[in-house]
């Protein structure tokens, strides 16, 4: 399965700035998500969406893993 990185012939100082990039962006959505929440609870709402999505996330990125892990054995 070709990636992004493939398709854009990326070399591998290329590709270790993208996936950088990669956790860069994934940390800040996390930080932005958990402002979200922080926001609804000091408005004394609970936001059963976003705390619900925070596991159901995380297994999905567990899930997937084992996937593309299989497929490459």
């Amino acid at each position: 399965m070709r990636s992004e990185m493939d398709i854009l012939s990326m070399d591998e100082r290329q590709r270790i700035c993208w996936l950088l990039a990669n956790r860069a962006t994934l940390m800040i959505v996390g930080l932005v998500w958990l402002g979200m929440i922080v926001w609804k609870l000091i408005q004394n709402q609970i936001p059963y969406f976003l705390l619900i999505m925070v596991p159901v996330f995380a297994l999905i990125r567990f899930v997937m893993y084992h996937v593309y892990a299989a497929k490459l054995k």
